[in-house]
């Protein structure tokens, strides 16, 4: 139970002038009025009294959890306090703020509107996110038959200026995958098979790579063009690839290429911590682990999915998270989307344990295109993660399959590179801040 507090930091007055305790807050429902007397009395508590309200307003339902405006300013200024860590998501702007290459809380004039650096009218297809949102890597949808779609870092706060990576007019194609370094300073993204890296925020390019040319005739075929990306965790190699062109594992701060590969066929790819080995998926539910240096192959796995659409190896690179799609029941039940966790002994595999999450909305399928590459994994400092997308639905369940956070429609998403954030975009951009989502216990299972 919450103890009273001194008045001057567990009191505000209400409407109706009676004094609001923090204490009777927390002893009532959880709902949206409640937190918006409850965090300006946060501001004011005690550390010791702070912790103790902490666990019980981390179990309320995050949408009732937004970080207040007051709150972002310090956050973004990088003047982090303790009950920051209560609020669940933020509001970060819009489509049109991009648009802009403001902040949102800058706002729009009208007779700005015509002066817009980027276009996003068709949406947004990738987003990538360092540690702190205070800047995104956005992509937007192509405008086929005219331009591609633009790549650009949007400053979320005033102290981030946004700037122009790529210009759509250049190409006609869109990004469906962009990742930042563990660091935050370089950001990979890839259209029309020519691999981009940028210096970020400022946004001064790094290198170009083209993977040669598409071995298919059906460029529309997302699931064997889309090149996908991966970093290993101590920002020392990525990769880069797709079943059309191969992959290649390169130096991401210069380029260099240390290991070339022909499609297998591909799909998704995964670097361990050290950069030494590689995962990228195989045949229908396989996966496949292979030496950076040589690249020999080190095991095959069938992972029992259906289908795999993203892969991030474990912190000590003793797991693997392959996320992908299950059919439970009849051949014509619908692919709901699913992950294995397993343990790696060696070159083998040691163990695996089932994710299949419950409480996912009834329209998310695990096997769509869009599925296939906008689903991201993550295995960070918040357990092993999956943001499962799809054209009506989407949503984030952990290791435990625990469904932590959804929306309603098709959101393109992307993990901080140390899982503890995840950035939705729709029309709105929001940040989802994973150490605020209950359940507070996020450790992995054991495979057997």
């Amino acid at each position: 139970m919450v103890r009273s507090m001194p008045r001057t930091a567990t009191e505000r007055h209400g409407m109706d002038g009676d004094p609001t305790t923090l204490a009777a807050i927390l002893a009532g429902e959880p709902s949206a009025p409640a937190w918006e007397q409850a965090w300006p009395l946060l501001e004011q508590a005690p550390a010791d009294l702070l912790a103790e309200a902490a666990p019980v307003l981390l179990a309320w339902p995050p949408r009732l959890r937004p970080m207040p405006d007051h709150w972002w300013q310090r956050y973004a200024a990088g003047q982090a306090d303790p009950w920051h860590a209560l609020a669940a998501w933020r509001r970060l702007g819009d489509l049109q703020d991009v648009e802009s290459g403001r902040p949102a809380e800058t706002g729009r004039d009208e007779e700005d509107e015509g002066d817009d650096f980027a276009y996003f009218y068709h949406g947004a297809t990738s987003v990538a996110c360092p540690a702190e949102p205070r800047w995104l890597v956005v992509t937007a949808a192509a405008e086929w038959h005219h331009n591609g779609g633009d790549i650009v870092v949007w400053g979320t706060a005033p102290q981030a200026p946004s700037a122009m990576l790529l210009d759509g007019a250049r190409f006609h194609d869109e990004a469906l995958d962009t990742q930042l370094s563990p660091d935050g300073t370089i950001a990979v993204s890839s259209v029309e098979g020519r691999v981009h890296a940028w210096r970020v925020p400022e946004g001064t390019e790094a290198w170009q790579l083209n993977l040669g040319p598409n071995e298919d005739d059906d460029f529309f075929d997302t699931e064997r063009t889309t090149v996908r990306i991966g970093f290993s965790a101590d920002g020392s190699r990525v990769a880069a690839g797709s079943a059309a062109r191969g992959v290649r594992v390169l130096d991401p701060y210069t380029g260099e290429v240390v290991l070339e590969l022909a499609a297998d066929p591909l799909g998704p790819v995964a670097l361990d911590p050290t950069g030494r080995r590689l995962a990228h998926a195989g045949r229908a539910g396989e996966i496949v682990v292979r030496d950076t240096g040589s690249g020999a192959e080190l095991l095959r796995h069938d992972s029992g999915l259906l289908r795999v659409n993203a892969l991030a190896f474990a912190p000590d690179g003793g797991g693997l998270l392959v996320a992908g799609g299950v059919r439970e029941g009849a051949e014509d039940a619908p692919v709901t989307p699913a992950a294995v966790l397993l343990t790696l002994d060696g070159d083998a595999v040691g163990g695996a344990a089932p994710v299949r999450p419950q409480g996912l909305p009834a329209k998310l399928t695990g096997d769509s295109p869009l599925a296939t590459v906008c689903t991201r994994a993550v295995w960070g400092q918040c357990g092993p993660l999956v943001y499962a997308a799809d054209d009506d639905a989407t949503a984030l369940f952990d290791g435990r399959g625990r469904v932590l956070w959804t929306e309603p429609a098709m959101a393109a998403g992307g993990f901080s590179t140390d899982g503890r954030v995840l950035v939705t975009v729709t029309e709105t951009i929001s940040a989802v801040f994973v150490d605020a989502l209950p359940p507070a216990d996020r450790s992995a299972p054991r495979g057997e």
